[in-house]
């Protein structure tokens, strides 16, 4: 086993950047590396993605790669069928006194091929080094990411560190889910801390961006197929459906209760945040940050009429427009929306089940204690479930989801029982779904007032304080100060 240095990068889309360490590396997960060719195809033994294709080609005997980021990408590529006229690189800025971070992609015809493969440079405050990558490539049989890590060797290569752990305290989310996930902090327009240009104009990137960083030579080389944050997003969408669709296979697997709790995480606990912003101060706003995402798929599976701006537009707009703008508020994460509603077009849960839960403490709609601990206390219940005459996992979910919700009062057939804000009362308010539509809108309405600025500013900090507490690749929040 090999032993180099590592900048302590835990890369992931918004994740910390770091220094080099000065000393011998502390981190045995962080610095280890095949010390030999035999070890590192043992390491990847199985593996069917196209940096292990890579890997078996290149290595030497050593165990390490000749070259720079520059070879992985061209031996990659080949492995993929996609040479360097299909490479795009996309930047935001990190967490970490806002060092740009370029992520470079191969096959960017189409997003599903290009989200088979992500590199991601290292840098930091003195610039970016050519042999330091974070790479994940999809292994299409296992059906995960796997993911891989480079350095400096010795020997003037690269050396290689497969399947590293550090890469999960970011892509595994808050709740660490074992599996690395892409991710993409702020997915809609203005992409705050993205390059936005060209077609749209950047927010919180220009201004921060450090001109002697921007000059360094190796970004210079890889910002050369710059492209927009609003390329990369179906990219990182593809990606999203690659990890959920396998996630959900878990339902066919043979009945098992932890896994049936698993699956239902996303409807009760934020798995991940993402962030939206104002569009320049225009008052333009995702919805989202008022109202779930969610609720606007569900209600057209429910197949619910209603003349609700929520459920025919993603956008509102907010009066007090030019005033100081609503900036990387935190809403309900990508991922564990899509985890959701994949379980509903499964026919695991029904719309008006998933309903059920997110119509708790709804004004929240990320960030609820209340419904998270519903799961968290709900386990003893759950596993005390007798799992026998169920064959697979999905026909134990209506018996664990039941579980779960056990506390609380049932509604009657075809109706809700909602939760407007657990902060103020539980004891919710029994509905139908054109009635709960119909509050969801008031709610909406009442949030575009001019008086209500501040108020969502100061659900704006609320949630950023808990993302930054909680999830390592939350963003530098401006003007918010945390106790």
């Amino acid at each position: 086993m090999r032993f180099f240095f590592l900048l302590p990068l835990v890369l992931g889309v918004g994740c910390a950047a770091g220094v080099e360490e000065p000393a011998a590396c502390s981190d045995p997960d962080r610095c280890k590396s095949a010390g030999s060719r035999e070890e590192l195809l043992a390491s990847i033994e199985g593996f069917d993605d196209p940096v292990a294709a890579y890997l078996r080609s290149a290595a030497g005997d050593g165990g390490t790669l000749p070259g720079d980021f520059r070879a992985v990408l061209d031996g990659v590529g080949g492995e993929l069928g996609c040479d360097a006229s299909t490479e795009r690189s996309y930047v935001v800025l990190s967490n970490a006194g806002y060092v740009p971070k370029p992520i470079v992609t191969r096959c960017n015809g189409s997003a599903n091929d290009a989200s088979r493969f992500y590199m991601a440079l290292v840098g930091d405050a003195h610039g970016f080094g050519r042999q330091t990558v974070h790479v994940a490539a999809w292994d299409a049989s296992a059906g995960t990411y796997r993911r891989y890590a480079t350095a400096p060797s010795p020997d003037g290569g690269m050396a290689v560190n497969v399947a590293p752990e550090f890469c999960l305290g970011c892509h595994g989310g808050p709740e660490q889910l074992g599996t690395w996930v892409p991710l993409m902090n702020e997915m809609s327009s203005p992409w705050a801390n993205w390059n936005a240009a060209p077609g749209f104009a950047s927010a919180l990137f220009d201004e921060f961006l450090d001109p002697a960083i921007a000059a360094d030579p190796t970004y210079r080389e890889v910002a050369a197929e710059l492209d927009t944050a609003a390329a990369f997003e179906p990219i990182v969408r593809a990606g999203l459906q690659r990890t959920t669709g396998a996630r959900l296979r878990q339902r066919t697997a043979a009945a098992d209760l932890g896994a049936a709790l698993e699956l239902l995480r996303p409807l009760f606990c934020d798995e991940g945040s993402n962030y939206v912003s104002e569009v320049h101060g225009s008052g333009e706003l995702r919805t989202a940050a008022i109202l779930d995402d969610a609720l606007r798929g569900l209600y057209r599976s429910l197949d619910v009429a209603g003349g609700w701006s929520w459920l025919a537009d993603p956008r509102t707009t907010l009066a007090g427009s030019g005033q100081r703008p609503i900036e990387l508020m935190p809403v309900r994460g990508e991922a564990t929306v899509q985890a959701e509603l994949g379980l509903v077009a499964r026919g695991v849960i029904s719309p008006l089940e998933a309903l059920r839960v997110r119509a708790l403490d709804w004004k929240h709609p990320t960030g609820s204690a209340f419904r998270c601990d519903l799961w968290r206390t709900g386990h003893e219940r759950v596993l005390a479930l007798d799992p026998r005459g169920a064959a697979t996992t999905a026909d134990l979910i209506p018996a664990v989801l039941d579980a779960l919700m056990a506390p609380l009062p049932a509604a009657a057939p075809g109706r809700v029982r909602h939760v407007p804000d657990a902060s103020v009362a539980t004891a919710g308010i029994e509905t139908d779904l054109a009635g709960l539509g119909d509050a969801f809108e008031a709610h909406l309405v009442a949030m575009q007032a001019p008086a209500m600025r501040g108020a969502l500013l100061a659900e704006r900090d609320r949630r950023a304080c808990r993302a930054a507490a909680r999830e390592p690749t939350a963003p530098i929040f401006p003007g918010v100060s945390c106790p």
